[in-house]
């Protein structure tokens, strides 16, 4: 069935607890009206235990690839039935990922544990766990018209996970749970997203508002280091002219990653295309602990004298090689273009103007390897009075410090990372969106 006729499918009970919502309906608790949608298709998934995985395709708009694909992760009592949560949180993923590559990895690879997954630690701590792909992730392989992606970036992901947020409100209601506003975690791009959304609800009543809490992670939108902002300047011509005109979608970046990880598995030993003087493996290793001109790198590395790549520190190869294999086939030229205009600041861009109303208490988590301190500046350009830094620093040497996407695959990031995560969640759970907490907290740097 084509994307055309899926729009035509009316809202339907594919799952007990799914239950179809008239556009004008609000929940007990004041929530925004959910946005006409309708449903494609869903599966349910037992990934350990008493958890569940819920995964569903909903049209939330009137362009052929408006599609968001939603998820839930949760306890359950019996099939379809969640547990009552403390409270629940919306996670937005990176570019170029799915949420299941970077939020639940055990999905993509045989590496990590079953319950290895931040989706899954707090699931199993009883938080209702959300999130998305964004729809121009779901893209086919084989499309070769890329006119819509034309003026695809922030604004219109932070527009459609409002409304995936809704939606999940909506769910929530009707299976027997809270229905008020979630917390809001991004990943990389997915920070982007996150202060766009918040920053555009300041424009609505607090009643009305989806997120009461922040949670962005290693990421900036608005950058204060100098070597940050003129790499987002040198870039950001360029990046404009790939946004104005056809394809309007960036694929060379995307294969980029994928073919590095597909040629490290399958000729491990072989020369390098990609990366002269190395093979294919110390190639993948490269490109995901060598540090870039800010220093930041994806995976800590462990190098030989000749500063070439021998394994990795504290995520295994095999799961960084796994997740580069499954990245989705697009990633829209706007994207690019959006995020080193908002860092520069010679370009305006709108989804970064109300940045400054934004009240609602944040945890900025950093990686020493990654953004680093450098994401916390956002946060201090809202008016929050509850702010929270955790930066995970393991090495002196900021080179092969924890890296950025060590925060979701490391072996040991449910100590580093997700305990804060989950520890900060719990003690914000009672926090209506509209509260401000006069207290600003800083839980520093994390180390062993």
């Amino acid at each position: 069935m084509d994307i055309h006729a899926r729009r035509s499918l009316t809202v339907c009970l594919l799952l007990p607890w799914f239950v179809a919502v008239a556009p004008s309906a609000t929940t007990s608790r004041g929530s925004a009206p959910v946005a006409d949608f309708s449903t494609i298709a869903s599966e349910r998934t037992v990934v350990l235990g008493d958890i569940a995985h819920y995964r569903f395709d909903v049209v939330i708009g009137p362009g052929a690839f408006d599609v968001v694909r939603m998820h839930r992760v949760v306890r359950e009592s019996e099939p379809h039935r969640p547990v009552r949560s403390s409270d629940a949180v919306f996670l937005l993923p990176g570019a170029p990922n799915f949420f299941e590559s970077i939020f639940m990895p055990p999905l993509i690879s045989s590496v990590p544990e079953r319950d290895r997954s931040v989706a899954m630690f707090l699931a199993r701590h009883d938080i209702d766990v959300w999130g998305m792909d964004y729809g121009w992730a779901l893209v086919p392989p084989t499309t070769t018209d890329f006119g819509f992606m034309k003026n695809w970036g922030v604004e219109k992901d932070a527009q459609l996970a409002g409304v995936a947020l809704s939606i999940a409100r909506s769910v929530r209601g009707v299976s027997g749970q809270d229905p008020g506003p979630f917390h809001l975690l991004g990943f990389s791009y997915g920070v982007s997203v996150a202060w766009a959304l918040a920053g555009a609800e300041t424009l609505r009543p607090a009643s009305l508002r989806h997120v009461k809490g922040i949670i962005p992670v290693d990421s900036a939108l608005k950058c204060e280091e100098k070597q940050a902002v003129s790499l987002a300047c040198s870039v950001v011509e360029k990046n404009r002219a790939a946004s104005d005109k056809p394809p309007y979608e960036s694929r060379s970046g995307v294969d980029y990653y994928k073919r590095l990880g597909d040629l490290a598995a399958e000729s491990p030993d072989g020369r390098s295309e990609i990366s002269a003087g190395l093979n294919n493996l110390e190639a993948l290793m490269h490109m995901g602990a060598s540090s870039r001109a800010t220093e930041f790198h994806f995976v800590a590395g462990e190098f030989d004298e000749k500063m070439t790549p021998k394994n990795l520190r504290y995520t295994e190869l095999r799961l960084w090689m796994d997740l580069n294999r499954s990245a989705p086939p697009y990633l829209p030229a706007q994207i690019g273009h959006d995020r080193s205009a908002a860092c520069c600041g010679t370009i305006d861009v709108p989804f970064d103007d109300r940045l400054g109303d934004i009240a609602v208490p944040i945890l900025y988590v950093g990686a020493a390897g990654g953004a680093g301190e450098g994401g916390a500046y956002t946060a201090r350009l809202t008016r929050s009075k509850d702010v929270t830094t955790v930066i995970v620093r393991l090495q002196p040497d900021r080179k092969v410090d924890f890296g950025h996407a060590d925060l979701f695959l490391a072996k040991d990031a449910e100590r580093l990372v997700w305990r804060p995560i989950l520890d900060w969640i719990k003690a914000h759970g009672s926090m209506p969106a509209a509260t401000e907490k006069d207290v600003t907290a800083s839980r520093g740097a994390l180390g062993p």
